[in-house]
């Protein structure tokens, strides 16, 4: 190490964070739904959990429903799950079929197409008015096996325009290949900014994750990548001899076929979809968290573990290391999250300060007040 360098003063540097309150006003909340949740790109499931025409699932989004199809054709809609005629909810399970290519309203028995076209009315004549009568669609995009929905439709934000750092990181991962070999949903009392800022930053590390510490090097350094501290001489990668992020450090199967050295050798490579999504992808398998705020101070968590279907037809394919690894660290999360949120309910508490190894909390934070429209 050249010992000439200066090295960074990390005890005198604090930021402020974002004002208590942001965390806990059911109005802020509301103001947040329109502003970021009903306007950018959200993750709600796999192309392959459609695999007939007729097939839906369901995503609540706020208080919309949103209904999720495979179409005659083999593309994917969404729309609004409300009928035209007075509002109706029209399909109330989470997921299902669509029978004989027919989403029929419950309450008056109108029926639509698969792409939402009004094709019957019973006991009603409105042939010449059926075209202006279509269900309220939805934008809804896939990208390598994933559906994403907007629900804002003018058209302002392009899919991927808020990945970071960008969808061509996991270019050399058969993301679309990959199928779904475990799935965890669970909900956490905690505002949805709180999981972001947890997952951003490395400085709780050392305390709550010893197990992934051993892992990464970097994180039992209090650092979650290696551009928060100039000084540092750890390389944001998995320690000598760990192949991947399981209970052995052992990978589960082969590495993906078109990896490089460098990114096998990192062990892990991270995307952030903001505001509801980031994918860790490993040399073995691929992990996606997605989020969804249900109040101010609940959110609600889903977890997939993604592996090559080549690996999963193997007698002896077993995933648990890489799911119960996952949700270990989940879990430590989670115990945390959940005291943040208790703790920053003391009435004198108005706002709190990030540290040096909180950058990335920082440009979240930044980016947060660009999309509710918040001036310094």
């Amino acid at each position: 190490a050249n010992t000439n360098t200066p090295k960074s003063d990390k005890s005198s540097v604090l930021q402020p964070s974002l004002p208590a309150e942001l965390y806990l006003d059911p109005v802020v909340y509301q103001e947040e739904l329109r502003n970021i949740w009903y306007r950018q790109w959200l993750y709600v499931g796999r192309t392959d959990q459609l695999p007939r025409p007729g097939d839906y699932i369901l995503q609540t989004i706020g208080d919309q429903s949103i209904i999720v199809t495979r179409n005659e054709d083999g593309g994917i809609r969404a729309f609004h799950n409300s009928c035209r005629h007075r509002g109706s909810v029209l399909c109330q399970a989470p997921q299902g079929q669509f029978r004989q290519g027919r989403i029929i309203c419950p309450y008056h028995r109108w029926g639509y197409s698969l792409n939402g076209e009004l094709l019957s009315t019973p006991f009603l004549d409105l042939s010449n008015e059926n075209k202006n009568l279509s269900l309220y669609p939805v934008r809804c995009q896939s990208w390598r096996g994933n559906i994403y929905l907007n629900l804002d439709t003018s058209d302002s934000v392009e899919l991927g325009k808020t990945a970071d750092p960008g969808f061509t990181v996991l270019n050399n991962w058969p993301l679309e290949q990959l199928k779904l070999g475990h799935s965890h949903q669970f909900e956490l009392a905690c505002n949805w900014k709180i999981f972001w800022e947890n997952y951003l930053e490395c400085y709780h590390c050392p305390g709550i994750h010893p197990e992934l510490c051993k892992l990464v090097p970097l994180y039992k350094a209090a650092l979650s990548t290696d551009r928060l501290d100039p000084d540092t001489e750890l390389a944001d990668t998995v320690a000598s001899g760990i192949e991947s992020w399981t209970t052995t450090g052992k990978a589960i199967s082969s590495p993906f076929p078109d990896l490089s050295e460098a990114e096998c050798s990192a062990g892990h490579t991270f995307m952030e979809l903001y505001p509801n999504q980031y994918i860790v992808a490993h040399s073995d398998y691929i992990r996606q968290v997605s989020i969804i705020p249900l109040a101010a101070d609940r959110t609600r968590i889903s977890a997939e573990w993604l592996f090559s279907p080549e690996a999963m037809a193997r007698a002896d394919f077993d995933p648990t290391p890489a799911i119960a690894f996952s949700k270990q660290v989940l879990d430590e999360d989670a115990m945390v999250n959940e005291l943040n949120q208790r703790g920053i309910t003391a009435l004198p508490h108005q706002q709190g300060y990030l540290t040096p190894q909180e950058g990335d909390l920082a440009l979240f934070h930044q980016r947060y007040k660009a999309w509710m429209d918040i001036l310094d």
